[in-house]
């Protein structure tokens, strides 16, 4: 006897979306084209929960609707909590009577065989063990194709898995422009949810910057987006986004036709994490303590499945455990695939679900163990990392390193907010080089203030605390506070010779040799360097060895002695290369291009300045690079080519500003003054006059003089300018400048250097535009955002801004489309 479905209600037809698309156009098209294909019949869209896998569905659905001849239908899962009752909901869905006498399935394929039929399966996380019952309708049915929404895969043979991932957000690295915002898909659906919330939002100029944060900090994710933008009618952008410190508790309050899971974006990630197994639960919460994502071996030791403190000894058994954990959170949506260095994969978690695990590790009462794990994991790569940041690996070193950096802030603040001081100094002092090198000197010297000055700091062994006192004192000399340096490294100097600890005794004298230099008393160096040299050599500590002989050298050529400079920098050089250390190599060439240039060999020393300047960009050393740029900018403005030396002294001083380099950022204010003085104006001769008082205040005021070398050069331009202009006229500019801060000077020359034409050399490229700029075209007519082209030439966004924005005005264009069409009718592209 055939008798109705004891859950049978009215056929279910396929419901429109209760609100527009937006930001998807590309993704329902190809899955779309993915059913048009004679091999496709079982799509499966997967992602996170919140992400929009049911709008897309439908949307797909409606487009394909006249390709089944009307015959879609919707099966909405959310309420199946069996996987058997499956094949309930898709007969109740395509309107089939149940036969008591056979099973589900068979009396479902009975009835729809032969009508070509597109079913939607919609949340089918939770049933996913009704996979082989899918296999058996499509198997059976030829006409029957099926799209499914889940948040993990069925998998199955005749699956075909489209991943959706959250909306593009905007770059927060890049200039606000709402124009261009108005095109980013996350912030288009933002404002559609907010006018639809408030009529009379818009996006405007004051309020841009703000969206834009809000969809950057909420990932893309459609749904955190749409809840966070139902608030505007009470909350304007600002006081949102001020309020998305913590996202969770702020997105709530979604449409009442909504699931109940997803009307708060809390409940949509507690639904995924129900969903997993206990076993599997428990690597999710250790595993969003990574603030920057994880390896398989990084995952290994936070899960607990290695000794802590021996993570990087390859646990076999461990990284196995890893793998099935990670693959699992992986197919669950939890974690995100990318590529890391040398194509070691990186798991990731949105932040919105990050937190949520946070949350989830705090109430277990597991969070100490799983940051403290995380902690030392962070510091076992520091230090290992410290010794390859010298070495031949040292570029994929430092992009691991990059890679690693929001973990190591992560640490860093565990430590410092939990009273391990040890910890704390420990790892501070081993990204000392990092920091340097890829200009975060300010963040460097702010997480080593803060390990130095914490609770328990005093406790730690004398060992730590010294190198810690010493890597501040480093930073402290990049940052030109020579007083400061000079005190913490005579404080590490003393605790090392309490220890008997020679090889450090030689890098403290090494720092007090560089303090005492840069303040221009050479004597004093020369002994400290000297000391430093007789220690290393004793010691075989090729490292060091590199150093003092490049710094005795450097001082040497200071006062005057070229001829016993030449060997040692040589020395240094043949040290280095025998090192690999392709940073150390550029500073040597810079080095012995000094040399050389002294001797008036003029392009073998640009030769060897350009050298320097390429190994600097390869390994993406910004203080080598902003060195090497301004020496470059020296040596042909003293050649009297100014066409090329501003756009250099430019550049080099965008990038010192933004590192916090002072005594870097008032050379280059020097620079631009004597290449402003080539332009024989009296407009310039006064600015120049400004800028060099300024320089000459702000020397004295971080105690950084003129080297001897450098006296003669500054007393001729004086000289020059005081013969050019009117004596009160010099002294009036003179006395302006002589008060200016440093962020007004620095200002006041980078406009200079903008503003002012300079000569174009005959062999530049089209349109007056530099080499740099040449280059950022060319990126720009490929497509790169300013952050992809920051990162391919190892500058900051700023920087590209900076050189796109003198780009626009030299070609008097004012979008990048028109850019690229120039770069493409002159064959830039």
């Amino acid at each position: 006897m055939v008798v109705p479905f004891s859950l049978r209600q009215p056929p279910v037809t396929l419901p429109l979306a209760p609100t527009s698309l937006i930001g998807r156009e590309r993704e329902a098209a190809e899955v779309a084209a993915l059913f048009r294909r004679d091999d496709v019949r079982l799509v499966t869209l997967t992602g996170p929960g919140g992400v929009g896998k049911t709008c897309l569905a439908l949307r797909v659905a409606h487009d394909l609707l006249p390709e089944f001849s009307d015959d879609v239908r919707f099966v909405d899962l959310a309420g199946v909590q069996r996987a058997e009752q499956v094949s309930i909901a898709i007969a109740q869905a395509c309107d089939v009577q149940e036969d008591v006498s056979r099973p589900a399935l068979a009396t479902l394929i009975d009835a729809l065989r032969g009508r070509p039929m597109l079913v939607v399966l919609d949340n089918l996380e939770q049933v996913v063990a009704a996979a082989p019952d899918i296999a058996a309708l499509l198997a059976a049915l030829p006409n029957l194709v099926v799209l499914a929404t889940s948040r993990i895969a069925l998998r199955v043979r005749a699956e075909h898995e489209y991943r959706v991932f959250p909306l593009p957000a905007p770059s927060l690295s890049r200039p606000t422009d709402v124009e261009h915002l108005r095109a980013n898909p996350a912030v288009m659906l933002f404002i559609d949810r907010a006018t639809a919330a408030n009529p009379r939002f818009a996006l405007t100029r004051e309020n841009a910057g703000d969206v834009a944060a809000i969809c950057a900090r909420l990932d893309g994710l459609p749904l955190a987006i749409e809840l966070a933008a139902a608030r505007v009618p009470i909350l304007a952008p600002n006081a949102l986004l001020a309020r998305l410190e913590r996202r969770l508790p702020m997105l709530t309050g979604g449409p009442r036709d909504l699931p109940a899971r997803q009307r708060t974006l809390q409940d949509a990630i507690a639904w995924s994490y129900d969903l997993l197994a206990p076993e599997h639960q428990r690597p999710f919460r250790r595993l969003s303590v990574f603030a920057g994502g994880c390896t398989l071996e990084g995952a290994a030791a936070v899960c607990g499945w290695v000794n802590e403190r021996e993570t990087h000894q390859g646990d076999r058994a461990a990284e196995i455990q890893a793998l099935d954990a990670v693959t699992t959170l992986v197919e669950a949506n939890i974690l995100r695939r990318d590529d890391g260095v040398d194509g070691e994969p990186r798991f990731k978690m949105l932040e919105t679900i990050r937190e949520f695990g946070l949350a989830r590790l705090a109430d277990r009462d597991e969070e100490a163990g799983a940051r403290r794990a995380h902690a030392l994991l962070m510091l076992d790569l520091a230090h290992e990392a410290e010794g390859q940041l010298v070495g031949p690996n040292q570029q994929r070193w430092y992009q691991r390193l990059e890679g690693e950096h929001e973990n190591f802030r992560a640490a860093l603040r565990w430590a410092i907010a939990s009273g391990e001081a040890e910890l704390a100094q420990g790892l501070a002092a081993a990204l000392w080089r990092f920091w340097a090198a890829h200009g975060f000197l300010l963040e460097g010297r702010e997480w080593l203030n803060q390990a130095l000055s914490m609770n328990g700091a005093m406790d730690v062994p004398p060992g730590v605390r010294a190198k810690a006192l010493h890597r501040q004192g480093n930073i402290a000399i990049d940052l030109g506070e020579y007083e400061t340096a000079r005190r913490l490294c005579e404080e590490s100097l003393a605790i090392w010779k309490g220890l008997d600890d020679r090889k450090s005794i030689a890098a403290a004298l090494n720092g007090l040799g560089l303090v005492a230099g840069f303040e221009g008393d050479y004597a004093s160096a020369r002994a400290y360097h000297t000391e430093a040299l007789t220690l290393r050599r004793e010691l075989g500590d090729l490292l060091g060895l590199g150093n003092s002989l490049t710094n005795l050298g450097n001082t040497l050529h200071a006062l005057g002695d070229v001829a016993a400079a030449g060997p040692l920098l040589e020395e240094a050089l043949a040290v280095r290369q025998r090192m690999g250390d392709t940073g150390a190599i550029a500073y040597a060439y810079l080095n012995i291009a000094d040399i050389v240039r002294s001797k008036g060999d003029h392009a073998e020393a640009l030769a060897l300045f350009e050298k320097s300047l390429e190994l600097f960009r390869q390994i993406g050393d910004r203080l080598g690079v902003a060195y090497a740029l301004h020496i470059l900018g020296v040596v042909h403005g003293a050649a009297g080519d100014a066409g090329r030396a501003m756009p250099l002294q430019r550049e080099a001083l965008i990038l010192r500003r933004e590192m916090g380099d002072r005594r870097g950022i008032i050379e280059c204010i020097e620079g631009i003054a004597s290449l402003l003085v080539l332009r024989r104006g009296s407009h310039e001769h006064r600015l120049a006059v400004r800028l060099l008082a300024a320089a000459t205040a702000l020397r004295e005021v971080i105690r950084a003089p003129r080297p001897p070398a450098e006296r003669e050069a500054h007393d001729r331009l004086v000289r020059a300018i005081r013969s050019a202009i009117a004596n009160d006229a010099f002294e009036a500019a003179w006395d302006q400048g002589t008060g200016v801060s440093l962020d007004d000077a620095v200002d006041a020359a980078e406009a200079a250097a903008e503003a002012t034409p300079v000569p174009v050399p005959a062999d530049a490229p089209v349109a007056g535009l530099s080499t740099r700029e040449t280059e950022v075209l060319r990126l720009v007519a490929r497509g790169l955002t300013n952050q992809e082209i920051a990162d391919q030439l190892f500058l900051s966004p700023r920087t590209v801004h900076a050189h796109l924005y003198a780009i626009f005005r030299k070609l008097d264009v004012s979008s990048r489309s028109a850019a690229t069409r120039f770069a493409l009718e002159h064959g830039l592209a």
